[in-house]
């Protein structure tokens, strides 16, 4: 099973801490056209039926679902492409990967160019 912890540093009276996922996932973001393809780190087989998940960080400041969808047979996903205009008010992605047996991770990804 992998567990979800968190990297805490201290320094000042600062606190600043970064949630750490226990996976094995390998993932390549192919940022220009807006797809992750998601393989094992051990053989590097595809991934299919990982879940994936977009949230879009708005101009005013505002994070708002995006889309979400599976991988198919490739371990591929396009996590930007979306049938509304709702892109033109995005700034950035934050892309939730989660695999039942992998594990999961999230990741931040620019806005494709269209």
């Amino acid at each position: 099973m992998l567990f979800r912890s968190a990297h805490i540093i201290v320094a000042n009276g600062i606190r600043k801490s970064q949630a750490y996922y226990a996976n094995t996932l390998a993932v390549q973001m192919i940022e220009n056209y807006g797809q992750v393809r998601i393989t094992d780190q051990a053989n590097g087989k595809a991934l299919p039926k990982t879940y994936v998940k977009v949230y879009g960080k708005l101009a005013n400041g505002q994070v708002r679902f995006y889309k979400d969808g599976y991988t198919d047979l490739r371990g591929k996903c396009d996590y930007a492409s979306v049938s509304t205009s709702d892109i033109a008010d995005a700034q950035k992605f934050s892309v939730l990967v989660m695999s039942d047996d992998n594990g999961a991770m999230v990741l931040e990804a620019p806005v494709p160019q269209r």
